[in-house]
């Protein structure tokens, strides 16, 4: 008897353990189908929004072939290079791919910010620009060093994020007394604080890091110089002086100190260096080639035109979203600097301060449970919210700049705090008990060991939070946030519109090239915009968790 009982045993047993992998099979198998299906899903939809924005069934065969065997097949071979699959060339020396990846890094990296830089700094007026970078860099410098010169103290901590609001404070008194009177200087001198200034500092920086504190001088002292060569260089071509600042200081002095670097450190890595000249370079010569052989080429909407013109509500071929774009980018950026510093904030009170005993552990409970449930309320909810707020309570006139980011702040506030507390959960309390055991203060400890432990997964989620907020058109329309702009915003208290809400507007239009190919450009120049600025947040996610 015995040993049919342990026979049914063993059976039940085994059964149990086929169903449960059957289950798991199963599992993965939803899991695969589901992922496919999207994936499909996606590419279907890409793939109409190129056809309509892109048009290429209006172009030639030749012109495929043309671009083909200038800029598809050489930077096909070089990748295939690059990654060591070409074998009859030789194994690429290890650095040749980090050096290629540095570089196109830093080549796009740079002139994407040194050109939203330039279209920002422009529309906001580039004398209120200078005097806030001024204002908000000088007083944090100031205090880190007095700590670097006489020692951390309890107040230098604390000092950093307050000498930020006294500089702010101070800018804000500074524009109303000094604005005017800057305003007469030319546009590319206050480039130089804007841009030429923080980009020798943190060169100088970097060249400190990789070779020597004389290096350091060199390099900042040599972008000092090339700022004003820039300006020169632009007067002399024949275009905006101010962008030959951006262009030299941003641009060419990051991708010199990059040629340097790898020619001290990495010398066999050289030809990771060609990535982006074989990619500019065949793009150029096919242009060249498509323009001298009068190849005819996309019908695309995807023009210059559509890019750095005004809108045209009548001609689609003269629609631009110049002030809907670079109205887009200050919001985005006045969202992310008032929901990011309020958020980590808040998840470091919580997490690391609050009580979990008594009144202050209680409140801090209902604080936390009620900040999720903020992180699921509808779009249109936070619209009243900053219509009720704003302009009810404040004042304010609608559709404002700062109106329309201080809105989108508070809808993805709650993001940044969940993510903010997840990420601080995920830091060993062993790292905090080693630091409290050498002696360390508990703000010294949150900022010197768990902050930078959990910067990554905080800026994870900032990434996610900003990619819901860029596309979000609901809130928008309940502050007043007008669809069609013909000149971007001058400031942060004037009048502005979102890239969204003219992708919005372009679909009710009853001309049909507004609804296809002007919606579909505009739609891929948004899309463009949010992936820029994602790689750019995990680029810095990145560094700092190598670090």
């Amino acid at each position: 008897m015995a040993t049919d009982t342990e026979d049914t045993d063993w059976l039940s047993t085994d059964a149990r353990l086929r169903w449960q992998r059957l289950k798991g099979r199963l599992f993965v198998g939803v899991l695969v189908l589901a992922t496919l299906v999207g994936v499909l899903a996606l590419a279907a939809l890409f793939a109409y929004i190129g056809r309509d924005a892109l048009g290429p069934f209006g172009a030639e065969p030749s012109w495929f072939l043309l671009y083909f065997g200038t800029a598809v097949t050489p930077i096909a071979a070089y990748t295939l290079y690059v990654t060591g699959r070409l074998r009859w060339l030789g194994d690429p020396h290890p650095d040749v791919r980090t050096v290629n990846d540095t570089a196109f890094a830093v080549v796009f990296g740079s002139l994407v910010l040194g050109l939203v830089v330039y279209a920002v700094a422009t529309a906001l007026a580039p004398e209120d620009v200078a005097i806030y970078v001024v204002c908000l860099s000088v007083p944090p410098l100031l205090v880190r060093g007095y700590a670097r010169r006489y020692g951390e103290t309890h107040f230098t901590g604390p000092g950093t994020p307050v000498s930020v609001l006294f500089g702010l404070g101070a800018g804000v008194v500074v524009a109303v007394t000094l604005g005017e009177t800057l305003a007469l200087l030319v546009d590319w001198l206050l480039f130089l604080v804007v841009v030429t200034l923080p980009a020798a500092a943190l060169l100088g920086s970097l060249a400190v890091r990789r070779f020597s504190r004389r290096w350091g001088y060199l390099t900042s002292a040599a972008v000092l110089v090339l700022g004003p060569a820039g300006a020169i260089g632009g007067i002399v071509a024949g275009f905006d002086p101010a962008l030959g600042v951006v262009l030299a200081s941003g641009v060419l002095a990051p991708v010199g100190l990059l040629v340097a670097d790898t020619v001290a450190h990495r010398r066999g890595g050289w030809p990771g260096l060609l990535g982006p000249v074989v990619l500019i370079g065949g793009v150029l010569v096919g242009a060249t080639l498509e323009r001298s052989l009068g190849i005819t080429g996309l019908n695309s909407w995807l023009t210059p035109t559509l890019v750095f013109d005004s809108w045209s509500s009548t001609d689609p071929t003269a629609a631009g979203i110049y002030p809907q774009l670079v109205g887009s980018i200050i919001i985005v950026a006045v969202m992310a600097v008032m929901s990011f510093p309020v958020g980590v904030g808040a998840a470091i009170y919580l997490e690391e301060y609050a009580p979990e005993t008594g009144w202050g552990g209680r409140l801090a409970t209902v604080l936390d449970v009620n900040i999720s449930n903020l992180a699921g309320v509808p779009s249109v909810v936070y619209g009243l919210l900053g219509l009720a707020l704003f302009r009810n309570a404040f004042g304010l006139a609608p559709g404002l700049v700062i109106t329309a980011g201080a809105t989108l702040g508070l809808l993805i506030l709650p993001i940044v705090i969940v993510a903010a507390q997840e990420a601080l959960r995920s830091v060993p309390d062993e790292l905090r008990q080693g630091s409290y055991g050498l002696g360390a203060s508990r703000w010294q400890t949150v900022r010197n060991v768990v902050l930078p432990e959990a910067l990554p997964g905080m800026l994870t989620g900032t990434i996610l939070a900003l990619g819901r907020a860029i596309g979000e058109t609901a809130p928008l329309v309940m502050i007043g946030v007008a669809a069609t702009r013909f000149s971007p915003p001058e400031g942060l208290f004037s009048g502005a519109t979102a890239l969204p809400l003219q992708i919005f507007a372009s679909a009710g239009n009853a001309i049909p090239e507004y609804r296809t190919g002007v919606l579909a450009a505009a739609s891929l120049v948004l899309l463009v915009t949010l992936l820029a600025m994602n790689a750019t947040a995990i680029l810095v996610r990145n560094r700092y968790e190598n670090n």
